[in-house]
């Protein structure tokens, strides 16, 4: 899954591939990404310098499937497990790619 900064918030893009998750800041500074994200807590509730939290109920906005979701839960539990899940926003940490300067 690719969540993928745009003007007016966050889209998901590749929602069915799991072994790519990130987020594509499409050449944003990381300032302009803080803003958008500070913009759009609902969907990006945490952020630190090389990372974003991206909300879980944003992941499920595809509208799961018994096996979607099977492997969405799957990523939560990886992620519990590696200390990138936070339990109070219930949101995983992304790795930022594409970041301008």
């Amino acid at each position: 899954m690719i969540i993928t900064a745009q003007d007016d918030g966050f889209t998901l893009s590749e929602p069915d591939n799991f072994s790519s998750f990130h987020v594509d800041a499409g050449g944003r500074t990381n300032v302009e990404l803080t803003e958008l994200a500070t913009a759009h807590v609902s969907v990006i509730p945490i952020v630190d310098a090389d990372h974003l939290w991206v909300s879980a109920d944003f992941l499920r906005q595809e509208g799961d499937t018994d096996e979607r979701a099977e492997q969405l839960d799957r990523l939560v539990e990886f992620a519990r497990e590696k200390g990138w899940y936070d339990e109070d926003s219930q949101a995983i940490r992304a790795h930022v790619e594409n970041l301008g300067e």
